[in-house]
C-alpha cells in the first residue's frame, strides 16, 4: 500500500492529542478529591491513539516506530506487522493519495 500523508491534517491531530493529554495530565497530578478512573481510561486510550500516528509516520518513511513488543502482546507478535496493521486502518484518515501495490 503506497499512499502520500496530508501531514497538516496529521499534525493537526497530534496537536490536539497532545493537549489533551496534559490537560488530562495536569487533573491527574492534582489531588484526588473523586474517582478518577474514567480520566486514567482517556488518558490510556489518547496516548494508544499518539502512538499509533507516530507508527503511522515512521512507517509511512520506511522505518518503526516500535520494535520490541508491547506489554501484554502475544508471543508471535511481529513489528512489521503491527505497524502494517495500523497504517492499513489509519492511512485512509490521512491519505493525500492512496494507491494499492501488487
Amino acid at each position: 500500500m503506497l499512499f502520500e500523508i496530508n501531514w497538516d491534517l496529521y499534525r493537526a491531530d497530534q496537536s490536539e492529542l497532545t493537549c489533551r493529554i496534559r490537560a488530562l495530565k495536569c487533573v491527574l497530578g492534582t489531588r484526588w478529591v473523586a474517582p478518577m478512573g474514567a480520566e486514567q481510561r482517556e488518558l490510556q486510550c489518547l496516548k494508544l491513539r499518539v502512538t499509533e500516528l507516530c507508527a503511522l509516520r515512521a512507517f509511512a518513511r520506511g522505518k518503526l516506530h516500535r520494535s520490541r513488543a508491547p506489554a501484554g502482546a502475544a508471543a508471535d507478535w511481529d513489528a512489521v506487522t503491527y505497524h502494517r496493521r495500523i497504517t492499513e486502518r489509519l492511512a485512509a484518515s490521512y491519505a493525500v493519495r492512496l494507491e494499492k501495490s501488487a
